[in-house]
């Protein structure tokens, strides 16, 4: 099943000065896939993370998230969407300082109305899932960085999303570890069977993906 699916997908940029971020991008992704996205910096990588993400709305063409046309729904639809089936890890943690990474876990958790010892007992089972039991009740100044990346994919995989969109999620971290966080996506993929992609410019990391979709000045270079 198509997770993502995007056809003839264009966004460009500015009324006077026009500037074309993507040009004509057509791929999908199937339902289970660990797939990169690589190119340099400026190639269109994250504007295509925030249009895969229903962040944003392409200037032509269409972006269907498990058959449904995404273009066509109003900024309601497109929530209920994201928090149906889409999980974001971004380059920077995005975590509050103040709490516990067992209580940053339970955050997306809130708005769905579950009571505190549900949004605990979820949150405390995929931190163990992901090895990182040990460090539940540690606040984000407690941990390194490799360990906070790894705490905020426990808190997108908590939400039990589809889909997770990680967009450069190694690039502020030391080479190793950047590979225990990509162990961790890999993980994920494995073990929650959730659809992963990751936009980077690091071969490396785009190496260990099935998929390997290449970008450069907008445009899809090739997929392999």
């Amino acid at each position: 099943m198509e997770v993502i699916k995007l056809e003839n997908v264009s966004k460009i940029y500015g009324t006077k000065v026009k500037v074309v971020a993507l040009d004509n991008i057509s791929f999908s992704i199937e339902e289970g896939e660990f797939t990169s996205i690589i190119g340099p910096s400026g190639s269109g990588k994250t504007t295509l993370l925030t249009l895969m993400g229903t962040l944003a709305k392409p200037t032509y063409g269409k972006i269907y998230v498990y058959g449904k046309d995404v273009t066509t729904l109003n900024d309601d639809e497109l929530s209920k969407i994201r928090n149906s089936y889409i999980g974001f890890v971004f380059q920077s943690y995005n975590l509050i300082e103040r709490l516990p990474a067992i209580e940053n876990v339970e955050l997306p958790l809130v708005a769905r109305g579950l009571s505190k010892r549900e949004r605990r007992e979820k949150a405390l089972d995929v931190l163990t899932r992901l090895g990182l039991g040990e460090l539940a009740y540690k606040k984000p100044t407690e941990l390194s960085g490799g360990q906070q990346q790894r705490v905020a994919i426990a808190r997108a995989l908590v939400q039990e999303p589809k889909l997770i969109l990680a967009d450069e999620p190694t690039a502020n971290l030391d080479t190793k570890s950047g590979e225990v966080v990509l162990e961790t996506f890999m993980r994920a993929n494995k073990d929650f069977g959730t659809t992963v992609v990751i936009i980077t410019h690091d071969p490396d990391v785009a190496s260990l993906a099935r998929k390997k979709i290449h970008i450069r000045d907008g445009k899809i270079e090739k997929i392999e």
